[in-house]
This record gives structure tokens, C-alpha cells and sequence, in this order.
């Protein structure tokens, strides 16, 4: 979809995980890797995350730090 058709994009959560890296950033780095990317400006996101472990099955691999991640995604927008 070009980006002259998005408005306002919805609120996005983007989780990142350990393994998914791109070549010379570590999961550390990985979120203001993101950040100065071209795809940034993509999102309207508001809760950007790594995780060390996990992967494809999130919810069932660290339900614990989904959890977090939802509420801090959705947390102040009722």
C-alpha cells in the first residue's frame, strides 16, 4: 500500500527477538537500528521491544513478556 493512502496508521507494538538480526546489530542495538531505518516512518508505533528469547510463538514461548508488551502497547487508550 503506498504511503500516500495511510492517514494514520494504527498503533503498532513491534516485537523483535535475538535470532532475527540484521548482520552487525545486536539485540540491543536492534530497536535503534529500527528506529533510523527507512521502514520507521511506516508505523505509528508506540511500543517497541527485543526480547533475547522467543520467536515466531511469542504468546507461548514468553507469555509473561507478551503480557508486558500488550499492556504497555494498549496502556492509556481506552
Amino acid at each position: 500500500m503506498p504511503r500516500e493512502t495511510l492517514r494514520t496508521p494504527p498503533p503498532r507494538a513491534i516485537t523483535f527477538v535475538g535470532y532475527e538480526n540484521p548482520p552487525g546489530v545486536s539485540t540491543d542495538q536492534r530497536v535503534q537500528s529500527f528506529l533510523t531505518s527507512d521502514r520507521a516512518a511506516w508505523y505509528n508505533h508506540v511500543n517497541l521491544t527485543a526480547h533475547d528469547h522467543g520467536g515466531h510463538f511469542i504468546p507461548r514461548e514468553i507469555p509473561g513478556e507478551w503480557v508486558d508488551d500488550l499492556r504497555r502497547t494498549f496502556r492509556g487508550r481506552r
